[in-house]
């Protein structure tokens, strides 16, 4: 089954793309070590994971175990790659994000949902925006340079839109009393993905509820200077760390 995989003649060609996208790979193995120098900085005891890319015939984008990470490079093409116009399971919003520079941030947030996502407490709407919130932060740490944009995987466009947007997206959540809904069906509309975030403007990007739960822990930590990373991380009272975020936009 493995020859078959390896000799097809689409994941051949496949891996022609991907060795000639990605001829300069050594950028992006720097940024990928610089974002690790702050982790260790971060978390001084925990050991460093080992890095490995690969072409995986359109699978997951980034794999990891417990000190392994995978980069499947080949859902990193470009927007325009042909062969993603032909993934039926393969959405446009998806296609947006299926660029190199992508490649980083994914790899941040993969280690963050990897070390920290069995801690997730979240029971409500709100549990679950400052939990991915915690996760964002967690990129921010990694990656202090990078543009919010890149790190989120919204366009320059949706991520205005939500700037702008914020203080009645938030009136929006509170008056409709969803930060404590812990419907499913709520929580999938606000976090998950998709081409717009259901219930509001079709101009609005998909994971507000993402947006909206990072301000509010950038806030917080805004206001906590004395807290660490790793507090942060540990801390599963989403309740208090709003409270104590004093966040109000308008």
């Amino acid at each position: 089954l493995m020859m078959t995989f390896v000799e097809d003649t689409m994941i051949q060609h496949v891996r022609e793309l991907v060795e000639t996208e990605f001829a300069g790979f050594d950028k992006i193995t720097s940024q990928i070590n610089k974002a690790f120098q702050y982790y260790q900085y971060h978390f001084p005891g925990k050991e460093l994971p080992t890095f490995y890319a690969y072409v995986s015939g359109f699978n997951q984008s980034v794999v990891t175990t417990e000190n392994i990470i995978g980069i499947s490079l080949d859902k990193y093409l470009g927007r325009d790659c042909s062969y993603y116009r032909k993934l039926v399971t393969t959405p446009q919003y998806k296609i947006l994000n299926m660029h190199k520079k992508k490649i980083v941030p994914d790899v941040a947030y993969a280690w963050a949902m990897t070390e920290f996502d069995e801690m997730n407490k979240a029971t409500n709407l709100l549990g679950n925006m400052i939990h991915q919130g915690k996760m964002m932060y967690f990129v921010d740490a990694l990656l202090p340079e990078m543009h919010d944009s890149l790190k989120i995987g919204y366009t320059k466009k949706q991520l205005e839109w939500c700037k702008k947007n914020e203080p009645q997206m938030w009136l929006h959540l509170v008056e409709k009393k969803m930060l404590y809904s812990s419907s499913r069906m709520d929580i999938v509309r606000y976090i998950n993905d998709g081409p717009y975030t259901n219930g509001f403007p079709l101009e609005s990007p998909a994971r507000t509820g993402i947006w909206i739960g990072w301000q509010i822990v950038r806030q917080y930590m805004k206001k906590h200077p004395e807290i660490t990373l790793p507090e942060l991380m540990q801390n599963t009272d989403y309740q208090g760390i709003l409270n104590s975020s004093g966040y109000f936009p308008e």
